[in-house]
């Protein structure tokens, strides 16, 4: 795909998607930095001399679905083999993982860790237990966590507190929300599960205090949380005692779509007594319309400078089309946000079957989520990889934690770049075709340049490495 020759310039590797085809995520010929003299309409400038946010990691979520496929219908040399294809360095190198705190719409049940008989009330958390983890989930978790010691941070999300601490008693929206009188007792819950968690070798860098706090859900557990009861819970009760705890765990705030009703949630905890215990905010794109773009999070962060924000979930599915539009709207979230702000990528969930199960009652009736990958729960070993899976890998492969963003030029609508520098000084460009027709792009870096060709819908990514190597 290249039309450069070799010469004595810095080599790049060139690794390439195109949608349809057995190209996925394939490593091409590598192609030569050289003394930059063409021009080309496309040129994307890489400027290492200023950078942005650091990197915590891109990746997706094991959900309670996601780890009931891999461990029951897995064979241990299979699962041993898709949690390198995940987790490993010649897999997709995943470097982040948002963990829900209990059950979420894709579980074979709804519960939290202190379920109690009749909803009764458990102020001193006697019930409290990470027992339903026990045969799947901390199991596959714990061997993902390991897979590449050190790389991995977790995020974790509640999508409801137990049902004896709402006011509707239940897990499910249905207007429940958090009783006033629970505030306390529902920080001490969330201050136990960071604990219990560290103590099992899988600490949590970074809790949101709520999964999409602006919706209700009728068929899953969700909970609406409103501005004013997110900042007394942070300011109050989640902070205080995160603190009075020794607990550097992350809170993130919000945690919701970035559109304008986003922006007005995020920006008035941030104004609020909340701000000193906030990282920052955590956001989702299942919005529509003008107000819904990546920018959202760049106004925020202008406003609060000090404060980080984090695309915390990105769900994918034949909602957005076939599997062209799919893999291009992967990309659209993978190169946007970074150039937004966003010190993270999360897809959503790692592995789902071919009905897009398991699930709870009600929930995606149209079978149209997909996770990284499809495993078959009427069968043993049948796995495959979908688009996610590669379009997040054209980033999570290459990008460690701790990277940088750095600036580079963008072509909106057309050739999309974001462009990263790693703690070891090397460089990687992620690029998307997001046009029908094949383009001659140039990468230019100091006073060298390279050239390439990229197909119609494609995605590359391109990585050199540190000056001194």
């Amino acid at each position: 795909m290249s039309f450069n020759i070799k010469s004595s310039g810095e080599s790049v590797e060139v690794w390439l998607s195109v949608p349809g085809t057995s190209t996925m995520l394939v490593r091409q010929a590598d192609n030569y930095f050289a003394a930059d003299s063409d021009i080309n309409d496309y040129t994307i400038i890489v400027n290492e001399g200023t950078q942005y946010q650091q990197i915590d990691g891109f990746g997706g979520s094991l959900t309670d679905a996601s780890c009931w496929l891999l461990k029951n219908k897995l064979t241990d040399q299979k699962r041993a083999e898709v949690m390198q294809d995940l987790f490993g360095p010649l897999g997709i190198n995943i470097s982040l993982l948002r963990q829900p705190i209990g059950a979420s719409d894709f579980s074979w049940e709804a519960w939290t860790f202190d379920d109690t008989t009749n909803n009764t009330d458990d102020w001193s958390l006697s019930n409290f237990s990470l027992w339903r983890e026990d045969a799947y989930i901390r199991p596959m978790l714990d061997m993902a966590y390991k897979v590449n010691p050190g790389r991995t941070k977790i995020f974790a999300t509640p999508w409801s507190p137990p049902a004896w601490m709402r006011s509707n008693k239940g897990l499910y929206g249905n207007g429940g929300y958090l009783r006033p009188e629970c505030y306390s007792v529902y920080a001490d819950y969330l201050v136990k599960y960071v604990k219990e968690c560290e103590a099992k070798g899988t600490p949590i860098d970074a809790v949101t205090i709520q999964n999409e706090p602006q919706y209700a859900p009728d068929t899953y557990p969700g909970m609406k949380m409103s501005i004013q009861d997110q900042i007394g819970f942070i300011k109050d009760y989640i902070g205080p005692k995160f603190q009075q705890n020794g607990i550097t765990t992350k809170i993130i705030c919000f945690d919701h779509n970035f559109d304008d009703g986003g922006i007005d949630f995020a920006a008035n905890v941030l104004a609020s007594g909340a701000y000193n215990y906030c990282a920052g905010s955590g956001w989702h794109p299942y919005c529509t319309g003008i107000s819904c773009v990546h920018q959202k999070m760049t106004e925020v962060h202008n406003r609060y400078p000090a404060k980080d924000v984090w695309l915390t979930e990105a769900g994918s599915g034949t909602w957005l089309g076939d599997d062209s539009a799919q893999f291009a709207d992967q990309m659209y979230h993978t190169i946007r946000s970074p150039r937004n702000w966003s010190k993270s990528v999360v897809f959503w969930n790692i592995a789902l079957d071919q009905n897009a199960a398991p699930k709870l009652a009600g929930v995606d009736t149209s079978n149209s989520n997909r996770g990284f990958l499809t495993i078959r729960s009427d069968s043993i070993d049948s796995v495959t990889k979908n688009t996610s899976y590669y379009s997040m890998g054209h980033t999570s492969k290459f990008v460690d934690p701790g990277a940088y963003t750095i600036e580079s030029n963008s072509f909106t609508e057309d050739i999309e770049d974001v462009v990263y520098k790693n703690p070891d000084g090397s460089k990687v460009v992620v690029l998307s075709n997001r046009t029908s027709i094949r383009k001659s792009v140039k990468i230019k870096w100091g006073s060298q340049s390279f050239t390439y060709s990229i197909p119609e819908k494609a995605a590359v990514t391109f990585k050199w490495g540190a000056p001194n190597k």
